[in-house]
């Protein structure tokens, strides 16, 4: 529990979507799970959950696999978060006896493989009113009440600081966008093309093109030289 309450502590002193993203790292670990995402509540007839994805931890595989096959519609969860604004826990062992439909088996195929036997989906609000989750997962079995009521509280104050980070405008001399921003961001912390692509879950490719929209943008010949000069003008932290 003392760890816990360090957690929502140490969340007054995040200034930056990076270390945002470690936190809630460091919380599903403590939690003994090993995944984190942050969602917009995605549209009842939605088919895939790619573009309401805002951040995560979780392998760029397991969205391109969910949203092949749209699993989206299969989802409990994401259905339950679209009339209920209770917390909800989901985990292959209380799913029942297995099932005959080949895409639901493909869909808990999918979880097994990336280890997310145990998913823990908190619904959150932004401070304009809409809707948003934040879910943690891994391989464990079912959390208790009181460990629930934990990552309620921690998620919930997460989800405030997010809300603030993004709201949060670019200097318009710079003429960068939002994601230029967040991939520099990512570089500034060490990742290379391919972690920023897995953590973002976007390709290589796209990665490199926001790369080199940004060196366009700021007159600079390479990524040590992007970055440097995004931190000198305050750009990225």
């Amino acid at each position: 529990m003392a760890e816990h309450i360090q957690l929502l502590d140490l969340l007054q002193t995040v200034h930056s979507e990076i270390e945002l993203a470690g936190l809630l790292h460091e919380t599903a670990r403590q939690f003994q799970m090993s995944h984190f995402a942050i969602y917009d509540v995605p549209a009842a007839n939605a088919s895939h959950l790619r573009p309401y994805i805002r951040l995560t931890n979780m392998p760029a595989r397991f969205y391109e696999e969910y949203d092949r096959y749209e699993l989206l519609q299969l989802s409990t969860l994401f259905r339950l978060l679209q009339k209920s604004t209770a917390p909800k826990v989901w985990s292959v062992e209380s799913g029942g006896e297995p099932s005959s439909d080949p895409l639901t088996r493909k869909f808990h195929s999918i979880l097994t493989e990336e280890g997310l036997t145990c998913t823990v989906m908190i619904p959150v609000h932004r401070s304009d009113g809409s809707r948003g989750a934040v879910s943690f997962c891994g391989a464990r079995n079912l959390i208790s009440t009181e460990e629930l009521s934990s990552l309620c509280l921690i998620a919930t104050h997460a989800y405030d600081v997010f809300d603030v980070l993004t709201k949060k405008t670019t200097p318009p001399e710079s003429g960068l966008t939002a994601r230029e921003l967040e991939v520099l961001d990512w570089a500034a912390n060490g990742k290379t093309s391919g972690e920023i692509a897995s953590i973002l879950t976007l390709s290589d490719h796209t990665i490199n093109t926001y790369m080199n929209s940004a060196m366009r943008k700021l007159d600079c010949v390479n990524r040590t030289q992007l970055v440097a000069k995004a931190l000198r003008l305050n750009l990225i932290h």
